[in-house]
């Protein structure tokens, strides 16, 4: 596994992180452990959780940070290990959706620090914003936990350009590091924004791609697979609008790059999800992007790690990006 080291940070992580949403719940701990052990064996060093994953179909909270803390804890591997958690989740269910009051930020901070069994967070990213708080107060809650030893770097997942370009400012004006990584929804597929059951996801668009590109900072993307549209499994008039795959990526643009990815998965003997990933590890991209995969099989694992093996020259990509 190729690793980069995370600008603005001492962190050298592995160009792909491994999503572990599901781990503990709808995959098993036993299942679990095979992969996590799997992707260790490849040299893969960054898992990417939230105290919060698996919490809306499973009865035991933080399922997803309590497995990887017993899996860190007996096979020892926690100084190998760059560990990526949320925080100041929302509400799935009652209560403030927006949770980015001081106390929300270190209660929740603490809780995962117990739930991974570890004394420190490597990357700690905030899993929502709440653009009545301003920034300031914000990044000098996160400092205040790095001066206590909690994190070590922190991030933002889901904010949208403005706040990010506000809490930038801030970090630097003041003279601190600020962010140093954006998680964001991100893939070779156009997000059909009209139709995300959540509205507070952000999606990566031209005026935050333009952002990273002139200022460097990394992008950690979930959903880079575009939740399976590239697998094999979905057509036009399959009857499978109303899928997650479906609401989010059925549009005419997105067949299309479907249809070029066949044909170049053809041409290279791949599948057409590994040319889909490699898209999103290309260095065509002018900033660090850390795709976060979500396999729920060794199969599925496996494939995944075959795209760190591909590197599409500009050309390929470029026409997979046309409309």
């Amino acid at each position: 596994m190729q690793r980069l080291v995370l600008p603005q940070t001492d962190l050298n992580a592995s160009v792909l992180v491994l999503g572990t949403a599901l781990f503990g719940s709808s995959i098993d701990e036993a299942g679990s452990f095979r992969l996590l052990d799997r992707y260790y064996e490849v040299h893969g060093n960054f898992l990417d959780t939230s105290l919060n994953y698996a919490d809306w179909q499973w009865p035991v909270k933080g399922i997803s940070e309590k497995t990887l803390g017993k899996w860190l804890k007996l096979r020892g591997h926690r100084q190998d290990i760059i560990i990526g958690t949320k925080g100041a989740c929302p509400r799935l269910n009652n209560g403030a959706f927006f949770r980015l009051q001081r106390e929300d930020i270190v209660s929740d901070l603490h809780q995962s620090l117990h739930n991974l069994q570890t004394d420190t967070i490597d990357l700690y990213y905030l899993h929502r914003d709440d653009p009545s708080k301003p920034a300031a107060e914000i990044i000098e809650t996160l400092e205040d936990q790095v001066k206590a030893g909690n994190i070590r770097y922190y991030a933002c997942s889901n904010w949208s350009l403005p706040r990010i370009q506000e809490a930038c400012r801030y970090a630097k004006e003041s003279g601190k590091r600020g962010f140093v990584a954006n998680q964001m929804m991100w893939s070779l597929a156009n997000v059909n924004r009209h139709r995300l059951s959540d509205p507070t996801l952000v999606s990566m668009d031209a005026w935050m791609t333009q952002y990273h590109e002139e200022g460097g900072l990394s992008a950690i993307p979930y959903s880079s697979q575009a939740n399976g549209f590239f697998s094999g499994k979905y057509a036009p008039g399959d009857g499978q609008s109303d899928s997650l795959a479906g609401r989010h990526y059925y549009n005419e643009i997105n067949f299309a790059r479907l249809e070029r990815v066949q044909h170049m998965a053809r041409d290279l003997d791949l599948s057409c999800s590994v040319i889909a990933l490699a898209y999103m590890l290309s260095p065509a991209h002018a900033f660090p992007v850390y795709p976060v995969i979500g396999p729920k099989n060794m199969e599925q694992l496996d494939d995944s790690l075959a795209a760190v093996e591909v590197q599409l020259d500009l050309n390929s990509i470029r026409m997979l990006e046309a409309h």
